[in-house]
């Protein structure tokens, strides 16, 4: 597989998760419980569908440690709880916990809010590049 494909690839990827809900459900909290993606720190990550409690939200939670390492966790979060950073130990490590909130069915889905726009773009300028040099430049 040629780089190009790839990138045609990977933004037709980031294009379908902007745009699209993979379930089909725009339940909001006020029709019926809110359902999100729940998997722990462990990485990989095999996220499951859950249903939350009236309280809660759809959440990513991003912890940073001293040693810049990172690790994430999705599921329902208490929404007093989503503006607020947090703190964990996991392997004997400590973590700054950050959160990133949603209110639609499944929205706290596979990429990671913050790295989503970045990887977005940086898909996109590649792609420009490519074409403003007549398709040379990844070939």
């Amino acid at each position: 597989m040629s780089l190009c494909q790839l990138l045609w690839g990977s933004a037709f990827y980031l294009l379908a998760l902007i745009s699209a809900d993979p379930t089909g459900l725009t339940t909001s909290p006020a029709q019926g419980q809110l359902h999100c993606y729940t998997c722990s720190f462990a990485k990989p990550c095999y996220p499951v569908p859950t249903e939350c409690q009236d309280d809660e939200a759809c959440g990513i939670t991003v912890g940073t440690s001293d040693q810049n390492e990172i690790i994430e966790r999705k599921g329902c979060l208490p929404r007093t709880q989503c503006p607020l950073p947090g703190h964990a130990t996991y392997w004997s490590r400590a973590y700054i916990l950050r959160h990133h909130c949603c209110e639609q069915d499944l929205c706290n889905s596979a990429v990671t809010a913050q790295w989503l726009p970045s990887l977005f773009l940086t898909t996109l300028l590649l792609l420009v590049a490519n074409f403003a040099w007549g398709g040379q430049l990844l070939h």
